[in-house]
């Protein structure tokens, strides 16, 4: 006889449940899980100050490490994972078996339409023929029954019953299965998510405000009746075929005063959340407010106008996207627009992304910005507000969430009365268009060109001696003198024959510190730079051109010299100046560049190489410039990290040699990286005699390096050192290891990628020598160099260095460490799986030196086999190529 499904759950295992846990204990237990560093290692505890934890606190919290790291889409994952519902033995007892076919009170189960955090949601129709009536079923996870999730469910429900509203998906009914399993039955929406039925309907921006509006509608019901949701967003909100917007899951919602013995997961702290659309208080121990879902309201309203959420999360790991809600800066809607996809534009019936950026910019980047506000109490006072500000965009009347000034409502005056302006303004510009705006174009145009022939002249006259003003010895004498020299010699004179045109001095600090970068001269880039920004402002204002270009050089050496974490407010404002000027399709470009830069030291190298062949692309209906050089040599590089593959990596170097030939551009830094990727890449495909050819174009480049300044004694050393190991010349190796060594000691201020180079040559000829002092003394100073840049890509080689030293020095405890510390950092950068291996090779070294057997021989396990993974792939072997033209 088959037994009942009551006494099949009887007979299931019992899962284990995280213990019960009062809102005092969850405090201190998210603080500590926040702080951790390796979420998918459970020996994290350990590292951790776990002091104000209380046993069964710290239980949970060794439950919640020893899950997967990737949080995917959404914070919540199923609840019973997330609070340690854990099987003893068999992970089906937390699956929910399928209600297909049973029947529930007066309804039957059709079919499964999706499973969420809580459980599963069916499609069901009434079967007791007394009307028809089509419904969805919401039950509860089997094994997720915890006294925190019963709760939240008969929370929902109890919410539900409070809401009525016709933009809010309706509760019909409820009750228990025999097995105990509560459900709730709604009202059946067929509908899409809000933003893809706009899109799909290519709705206007009207249109998309109209539907908007009715979302405050329903959010401002559920604010009267004293319930936040908590988790707006696209994907909550559907739109019938006949276009009615329907309000779901109010799983995650809170009474805004709740009784006192109320438990949920808000009060344990780990309230879910989604990460486009979170507000920022809500990582925060504080009551939930309205305010949080008018943020989300904010962010939904930018993705409606402009197809992505004001927050990019997209790729970011768990830590990073908690980082991101605390402190990355939100995007605007126009912002968005002028670098949107064509289908997206499209969508919103225009042509072009400057014209759609044009529509969003002004009053609806100030409604989206009031309602995103990074403080609660200066953004809408409630949804209802909002949407009214919405209506007086759409009938052109002055919006409150802009400033209240003369101009703005002279502007929204003429908005509103376009027809009679429009009759007036046409009298007048007749008669004075011609003139006034001919007059002013003509001013215009004189003084910029005055100010170029004023800046050319100054440049000539630095160059060649002529200028008759020229009393530096230096000026008479160029050309003979060193570029370097040139510029100082421009950076005295500036400031007496320039005093009085701000403009052009900006323009020039900018050129000269960009080409100060160029000398090996990073400090005083950084001074002029500073100088060129301060000046832009006062000249052009912050949202010019002028001041994007500055700021942009500035954090390119910002970024050379600290990493990312020196960049992101300098990233911030430049891609706001971009949004202002959308058709600067130059300045796009650089920023793209920037961020290609940016990427590739937080070790997102598909990133870095999708925003370089981005600029490519932009620049193949047109002249190429130095901007596709630049691209094309970031993609060689990100090729040797995707592709593994020396042939493809010499057909890249070659490609970037003949983009510089046709730029007339011999010795830049970009042509010197692809000679020395040429000649690496013949000599790994066994090409030597081609290899020998590529010697004399690779040592002329070496010799327009001056070795004045500690960036090209540093660059030359390294290179002596390249190429005194191919060339097998031990003794010049030696020499030049111990002259860049004693260059390292002295603390320069070199670029962290340069450091790196630096110290991975010297490391390999101290160990080559078995020289471990001088290993570890290099390998030290780049740890302590490169990890304040939170760079995992810089970081990673640091720890390998650091590990590879102390292995060799006796050190194998150590070592591990180092392992364990570059393991960690390649977490958080998946596009660095290759130096997995690399790592492996030192940890198994430093764990047969400890003799753990055991350990060891998982380490080796781990390891990919020779031949296992095909030579010239990506995770393969860099050598092993069949031995042909790419």
């Amino acid at each position: 006889m088959m037994p009942d499904a009551r006494s099949a759950a009887n007979s299931a295992p019992a899962p284990h449940r995280a213990p019960e846990l009062t809102p005092e204990e969850w405090a201190p237990l998210k603080a500590v899980w926040e702080r951790c560093a390796t979420p998918t290692d459970p020996d994290a505890v350990s590292r951790l100050d776990t002091g104000d934890l209380s046993p069964a606190a710290l239980r949970v919290l060794q439950d919640l490490l020893a899950l997967d790291s990737t949080v995917g889409e959404r914070f919540e994952r199923p609840a019973h994972e997330r609070l340690g519902l854990m099987s003893a033995g068999n992970a089906e007892d937390l699956t929910l078996p399928t209600m297909v076919g049973r029947r529930l009170g007066p309804y039957r189960v059709l079919d499964l339409v999706g499973r969420g955090g809580m459980g599963a949601v069916y499609e069901a129709e009434r079967a007791d023929l007394v009307y028809r009536q089509r419904v969805a079923i919401k039950t509860l996870w089997r094994g997720a029954d915890s006294a925190v999730l019963l709760q939240r469910f008969r929370s929902e429900r109890q919410i539900l019953a409070a809401l009525q509203h016709p933009n809010i998906a309706q509760l019909l009914d409820g009750g228990s299965t025999d097995e105990g399993t509560p459900w709730l039955a709604m009202e059946f929406v067929e509908g899409t998510p809000i933003d893809e039925w706009c899109d799909a309907r290519t709705l206007d921006i009207p249109a998309r405000l109209d539907l908007f509006r009715d979302v405050c509608a329903a959010v401002q019901h559920a604010h009267q009746r004293l319930v936040v949701h908590r988790d707006l967003k696209p994907s909550n909100i559907l739109v019938s075929p006949e276009g009615v917007v329907k309000l779901l899951d109010f799983g995650v919602a809170k009474l805004i005063a709740p009784n006192d013995e109320v438990s949920t997961l808000t009060n344990a702290g780990l309230s879910p959340l989604t990460a486009a659309y979170a507000a920022p208080e809500q990582l925060d121990e504080v009551p939930p407010s309205t305010a949080t879902d008018i943020f989300a309201l904010g962010a939904i309203l930018t993705c409606l106008l402009a197809g992505e959420p004001p927050r990019d999360v997209a790729g970011l790991s768990a830590a990073d996207r908690l980082l991101a809600i605390r402190e990355r800066p939100l995007r605007q809607p126009s912002a968005i627009a002028a670098l949107a996809s064509m289908p997206r534009v499209s969508a919103r019936r225009y042509s072009a992304r400057g014209k759609l950026a044009a529509a969003l910019r002004g009053d609806l980047d100030a409604i989206a910005g009031k309602a995103l506000h990074r403080e609660p109490a200066r953004r809408y006072a409630s949804a209802e507000a909002l949407s009214d500000d919405v209506r007086r965009y759409l009938r052109r009347e002055r919006v409150l969430a802009r400033p209240d000034s003369t101009g703005y409502r002279v502007w929204s005056f003429v908005r509103r009365q376009r027809v009679l302006t429009t009759a007036v303004l046409g009298v007048l510009a007749s008669v004075t268009v011609s003139g006034g705006v001919a007059w002013r174009q003509a001013r215009v145009a004189k003084a910029e060109a005055l100010r170029a022939e004023r800046a050319a002249a100054f440049l000539s006259g630095l160059v060649t001696g002529t200028d008759a003003t020229s009393y530096d010895p230096l000026v008479r004498l160029a050309p003979n003198g060193t570029v370097s020299q040139l510029l100082d010699s421009a950076l005295s004179r500036i400031p007496r024959e320039l005093s009085d045109d701000d403009r052009t001095r900006a323009r020039l600090y900018t050129a000269i510190g960009a080409s100060l970068v160029g000398q090996g001269r990073p400090l005083s880039a950084l001074a002029v730079l500073d100088s060129a920004q301060r000046l832009a402002v006062q000249a052009y204002g912050i949202t010019s051109i002028a001041f994007a270009r500055a700021r942009l050089e500035h954090a390119a050496v910002q970024l050379d010299l600290g990493g990312p974490a020196a960049t992101t407010g300098a990233l911030r404002e430049v891609e706001a100046v971009a949004a202002a000027h959308p058709s600067d399709r130059e300045l796009a470009a650089r920023i793209a560049l920037f961020r290609s830069s940016r990427a590739m030291q937080l070790g997102r190298v598909r990133e870095a190489d999708s925003l370089a062949l981005a600029v490519l692309s932009s620049e193949r209906g047109g002249a190429r410039s130095i901007l596709s050089l630049r691209a094309e040599a970031m993609r060689l590089y990100a090729s040797s990290w995707i592709r593994r593959d020396p042939r493809d990596y010499l057909r890249r170097a070659r490609a970037v040699q003949a983009l510089a030939d046709s730029l007339d551009l011999d010795v830049t830094n970009e042509t010197t990286s692809a000679r020395n990727a040429e000649f690496e890449s013949l000599l790994v495909l066994g090409r030597a005699d081609e290899a020998r050819a590529v010697l004399p174009r690779l040592r002329a480049s070496m010799g327009t390096r001056s070795d004045t300044t500690a960036v090209n004694r540093a660059w030359t050393g390294y290179q002596r050192i390249y190429l005194a190991t191919v060339l097998s010349d031990t003794m010049s190796r030696r020499v030049a290891a111990k002259e860049l060594h004693t260059l390292l000691r002295s603390d320069p201020p070199l670029g962290i990628t340069l450091w790196l180079l630096a110290t991975g040559a010297i490391v390999n000829e101290a160990l080559t020598r078995k020289d471990t002092a001088a290993a570890l003394d290099v390998a030290r100073r780049a740890v302590a160099r490169v990890v304040p840049t939170a760079s995992p890509l810089f970081a990673t080689f640091a720890m390998w260095h650091l590990a590879q030293a102390e292995t060799a020095a006796g050190n194998p405890a150590r070592a591990l460490a180092a392992v364990a510390e570059g393991q960690r950092w390649l977490a958080e950068a998946p596009d660095l799986a290759s130096m997995q291996p690399v790592l492996g090779e030192v940890e198994l070294k430093a764990l047969v030196a400890l003799g753990r057997t055991v350990q060891a021989e998982q380490v080796r396990a781990r390891l990919p086999k020779p031949g296992s993974i095909p030579p010239c792939t990506a995770g393969g072997s860099w050598k092993g190529c069949p031995d042909q033209l790419p």
